[in-house]
């Protein structure tokens, strides 16, 4: 059996240049392992967002996928403490420090509320995790602007 990929010039404008397939690799690797009675192994997820979104589609494991979205997170949260130390460097005003201080805790909130949530994807999990503790909403220092809403 021969199987041949190819793709039509008139795909990019009908379909936008977008697939949620998976990548054409995938689908071989997926193809050859079930044409010869092999196991099929799943590459790892990428690190990267942007290439995580591109690589998974509705049928992957989700939990995997959440556990990587967390794992960014927590990175995310270590790159904002960065930016709070290097704002006090650079003399900031106080209003950038703590929004940042929020951003960060915001960060770590979604990390352990999807690592709770990953769980759940598992065939026969029971009940719902707990919720996390809400984050407290920042309150405005004397220098940051009030917004009122219309």
């Amino acid at each position: 059996m021969t199987v041949h990929f190819g793709l039509l010039r008139g795909a990019e404008s009908h379909y936008g240049n977008r697939s949620s397939g998976g990548s054409v690799l995938g689908l071989a690797n997926a193809l050859h392992a079930e044409l010869y009675g092999l196991p099929g192994e799943r590459p790892p997820l990428p690190a990267a967002l942007d290439e995580l979104l591109q690589a998974t589609g509705h049928d992957d494991d989700q939990k995997l996928v959440l556990g990587q979205v967390a794992t960014q997170l927590e990175a995310a949260a270590a790159l904002i403490e960065r930016a709070r130390h290097q704002a006090r460097w650079h003399h900031l005003p106080e209003t950038v420090a703590s929004r940042l201080v929020t951003s960060q805790a915001l960060a770590q909130h979604l990390s352990a509320e999807l690592r709770q949530l990953a769980p759940s994807f598992t065939p026969g999990a029971g009940t719902p995790p707990a919720p996390v503790a809400a984050l407290p909403m920042p309150v405005p220092t004397a220098g940051t602007p009030v917004r009122s809403r219309p």
